[in-house]
């Protein structure tokens, strides 16, 4: 028998990883100094639901290639095997062909093993309660037998079906299960365990003496940390953290089970290795078992002082996380392929934006190691210069981790994931239809003031200094400052006005020299909003995060490598399972600040003093250039990051992209749109009654794990839109194709009419008769689609824009039956007057339909929607965009917005009119939730009513 292995510290392979990524991760390991590589695939078939077949001689080689990599590599590889799920314990056949698995993997090469018995069924079949009295004793029989068969290996690890202790009764100590197991077996067989919970917050030695009590050995962490398996919206990036100091002495082991993307675990992997040091350092195990690790780390990397910072150890994964993600862009065919500029009638070309800034640029490498084709058996650095950083690290180390639309008008491609070209169109009849889902992607085009646009469009400002930025404008038709006096839009300044001697806003909390502590997640997002919140002296102060670029930044490549900051935004955004990031944290907490006093800026505003609407507006746009910047970094990673980062991160990143266009743009409508006495049924505090009264106490409590709060920030965020409790508004597959392209949503402006008009009028495929029409008749196609939402019901439209100004729309009625009223009784008798009946007849052009269509509509007698769908669905909605937005996340955040606004001021449902041969419309429609109504209505040959409640 083989003298007692060295502590284990490495990973747990639970996703199936392609060759080439599992290799990349040994190769990791290695670097951090890391020592164990477990293989335990749940999805792979032969490792749990057909665990009895042998591997294939080509399935063989695989696993063959991971050990032999595993031995160059210098890391402990274990085999496990799942088998409790349908094993009969009492069956010799069945404990044979596991022997058989197993010696079969043993005959490539592998000493180490393991048997899981994690999340099966607790009850035994008949026969297996005949021969054992417990499942204890069954395990544990099973178990010895195979360890003894194999000859004893040094490593064999054993996961009991109570792996923690809340799934213990009444506690691991008393459990007799567990009480079993550490009687029953062999003293060289280990046990796994993962702490307090299925993932633990905190571990410490306090709590794993009881467990060593009971198994009667140190137990094997499986640290479930930063598993996300069980979350499809989160994606875990922050430093290794909440494990107390001096845990390797109670431990035999620390397997980490990290995020199923393997690019998003370099930051885990990078920090577990520094805690593994400092562990090593401060603490030697027993038989100085692993102090050979301490020694290649300390020559390698200097001594240090052995005390574990989490913000320490995160500051120094940064710089070298940054590294290797720029240098995987420059590797062949690691970024994804550049998309040509769009060329947009009504503007330049598009002048590229900045993504350097005022932080270093970071070098091509690692500091003293490479990426993939280095040198494999040089250990990664530790610790670096003061100097080669781009910041100092202030914050102080943490003790025991205890902190914490007829047819025909496309004015885009479908929604139904077939990627379209503008010659595929069916029809030139005039519709708001909604983009492809999986559409080309556009090029990262930085919308520029320019005076070709009618409505304020955004300037640039840097984003914490590190790119530029987009800023979204509080200059809606009827914001104010806090004076009384209209705010100013970023277009009113020319370009050349903005230089390098503006005034720099300070940055704000999620912005400053230093990480600071992540902040653990709270009950707030569950809360129902008061009147009026108190506002501290410290609110007041909050600065705002972001400052002007200088006009050399402005002219920066948009291609260039990710910065440091860029990438701290992105691990602060996607922190760990119990902790928000800063900025993560700072978007939330003005985001449930802005609506717990939306009262102060609504109709009438409320505010109990005259300052409270000064504060309310300050904090919006605060709350503005967090989007911004957000929105930003998705844009730059599209931009800049290599394939494989690209496709592991960008799902999780574009769905925060989304929510906070729609946020943002609703908090925009608050002020001076928000009703403060709405239908007391209906107002939009009373849509959160239910989180407050039913869910928040159930899954936001102190001990839940961590999947009762779903979706983490992105969960949050939407819980806090009037519309959050409509989960199939916020859920849709991310495009094939990522786009880079930057939009702005926001409330319509009294100059967009224009654009709007324009850009129906462009949208339409028409022969040059009916161009003719349309220039003697400009306003025709704007005036069918939008005209009567903008002269009767503009507080409830919203406009998508982008660099070529605005790309799409959504307008709304709030009570559809009195605008109908109006629109028939007063809009349709003026707009008579303005198109003669007759014209646009009488040809079969290209787009004659359409204007035949318009015409139509506007000298007919419309028939009244049915008094049903007006009690039930008592708001009229309508969405549109142009052909170029591809980007269906953008539209759909449209769609949320204007949702969002008819629900915060009472209403509980909406329709819209369709034609029955617009598939793209009812399929984008029907992907919102909108159903078929079954009523009988004739208001427009082959259209059809559809509806959904909020």
């Amino acid at each position: 028998m083989a003298e007692r292995p060295r502590f284990l510290c490495g990973v747990v392979e639970e996703p199936v990883w392609s060759l080439g990524d599992s290799l990349l991760s040994l190769h990791r390991l290695q670097r951090r100094g890391l020592n164990c590589y477990m293989y335990a695939p749940k999805d792979e078939l032969k490792h749990r639901l057909l665990w009895r077949e042998p591997y294939t001689e080509h399935e063989a080689a695989r696993m063959k290639s991971l050990l032999e990599a595993a031995h160059e590599q210098g890391v402990e590889f274990i085999f496990a095997i799942s088998a409790g799920q349908d094993m009969v314990f009492s069956s010799a056949g069945d404990r044979l062909l596991l022997q058989q698995k197993l010696r079969q993997v043993a005959a490539m090469g592998c000493r180490s093993f393991a048997l899981l018995f994690d999340d099966i069924d607790p009850c035994m079949c008949q026969a297996d309660r005949d021969v054992f009295p417990s499942l204890a004793q069954a395990q544990a029989s099973v178990a010895n037998e195979v360890y003894q068969e194999l000859g004893q290996p040094p490593v064999f690890l054993f996961c009991p079906t109570e792996y923690c202790s809340s799934l213990c009764s009444p506690s691991p100590s008393q459990s007799c299960y567990l009480q079993t197991i550490g009687q029953e077996l062999l003293p060289g067989i280990g046990v796994i365990w993962t702490g307090p919970k299925v993932v633990s917050q905190e571990l410490s030695a306090v709590l794993l003496e009881e467990v060593e009590a009971v198994l009667r050995r140190r137990p094997v962490i499986w640290d479930n940390l930063y598993a996300n398996d069980y979350d499809c919206r989160r994606v875990f990036l922050g430093p290794y953290m909440g494990r107390a100091p001096g845990l390797m002495s109670r431990l035999h082991g620390l397997l980490l089970n990290p995020n199923c993307e393997l690019q998003a675990n370099f930051i885990p992997i990078h920090t577990l290795g520094t805690w593994f040091q400092s562990e090593l350092g401060s603490c030697a195990p027993p038989d100085h078992a692993g102090m050979e690790e301490v020694a290649a780390l300390e020559d390698s990397q200097g001594a240090q002082d052995g005390s574990y910072s989490p913000q320490e150890a995160l500051e120094l994964a940064l710089r070298d996380w940054v590294a290797e993600i720029n240098q995987q862009a420059l590797e062949p065919g690691g970024r994804t392929p550049g998309h040509p500029s769009v060329s947009l009638k009504g503007g330049p070309r598009l002048q590229p934006g900045t993504a350097g800034g005022q932080g270093v640029t970071p070098d091509p490498q690692p500091h003293n190691s490479a990426p993939g084709g280095a040198d494999q058996h040089s250990p990664e650095p530790c610790g670096v210069a003061p100097e080669e950083g781009s910041r100092e690290v202030t914050s102080e180390p943490e003790k025991d981790s205890g902190n914490r639309t007829p047819t025909g008008h496309r004015q885009s491609p479908t929604g139904t994931g077939d990627q379209l070209t503008p010659g595929s169109r069916e029809s030139c009849e005039p519709s708001p239809a909604l983009p492809s889902v999986a559409g080309s992607a556009q090029s990262a085009g930085i919308p520029v003031a320019t005076d070709t646009l009618p409505s304020p469009s955004p300037t640039t400002s840097s984003s914490n200094g590190a790119n530029t930025s987009q800023n979204i404008s509080l200059a809606t038709s009827d914001a104010k400052t806090g004076d009384g006096s209209p705010i100013q839009s970023p277009s009113s300044t020319q370009p050349e006005a903005i230089s390098s001697d503006v005034p720099q806003t300070p940055p704000g909390p999620g912005a400053g020299d230093s990480p600071g502590a992540p902040a653990p997640l709270t009950d707030e997002a569950g809360a129902s909003p008061g009147p009026m919140a108190p506002v501290t002296s410290e609110e007041e102060a909050r600065p705002i995060p972001t400052a002007p670029l200088t006009p050399q930044e402005a002219v920066s490549s948009p291609a260039a490598p990710l910065t440091l900051e860029e990438v701290r935004m992105l691990v602060e955004l996607f922190y760990l399972p119990y902790h928000h990031g800063a900025l993560a944290q700072e978007l939330l907490e003005h985001f449930r600040w802005l609506r717990a006093n939306s009262l102060s800026v609504g109709v009438p505003a409320t505010a109990p003093d005259a300052c409270g609407g000064t504060r309310w507006r300050g904090r919006a746009q605060s709350f503005q250039l967090l989007c911004e910047r957000t929105c930003r970094l998705h844009s730059r990673l599209v931009s800049t990051a290599g394939r494989a980062l690209l496709y592991d991160l960008h799902p999780y990143l574009w769905d925060i992209r989304n929510l906070l266009l729609a946020a943002s743009a609703f908090v925009l409508w608050l002020d001076g749109h928000l009703l403060c006495e709405p239908d007391p049924k209906g107002t939009w505090g009373n849509c959160f009654g239910w989180c407050q009264s039913i869910t928040a106490p159930i899954l936001l409590g102190r001990d839940a794990e961590p999947w009762a709060r779903r979706g983490g920030l992105f969960g949050e965020l939407q819980a806090l839109l009037p519309v959050g409790n409509s989960c199939d508004l916020f859920y849709h597959p991310p495009p094939l194709f990522p786009s880079s392209q930057l939009y702005l949503l926001r409330p319509l402006l009294p100059l967009d009419k224009g654009e709007l008009y324009r850009m129906c009028r462009e949208s339409l495929d028409c022969d040059p008769k009916v161009a003719e029409i349309l220039v003697a008749h400009p306003d025709l196609l704007g005036d069918r689609l939008l005209g009567s939402f903008l002269s009767l019901s503009p507080e409830y439209t919203f406009v998508l824009e982008d660099e070529g100004g605005p790309c799409g729309y959504a307008a709304g009625a709030l009570h559809a039956e009195g605008f109908l009223q109006q629109r028939d009784s007063s809009w349709l008798p003026a707009i008579r007057h303005k198109y003669p009946p007759d014209l646009g007849t009488g040809g079969s052009a290209l787009g004659q339909d359409a204007l035949e269509e318009a015409v139509l509509f506007f000298h007919s007698e419309p028939l009244a929607v049915p008094q049903p769908v007006l009690r039930r669905f008592p708001s009229l909605v309508q969405l549109g965009t142009a052909p170029r937005v591809l980007d269906v996340g953008a539209s759909r955040s449209l769609a949320l917005c204007l949702l969002s606004a008819l629900r915060a001021n009472g209403s509980r449902g909406v329709f819209c009119q369709v034609s029955d041969t617009d598939r793209q419309q009812l399929s984008f429609y029907s992907k919102l939730g909108f159903v078929a109504l079954p009523v009988a209505w004739g208001s427009s040959p082959g259209s059809q009513l559809l509806g959904r409640l909020l």
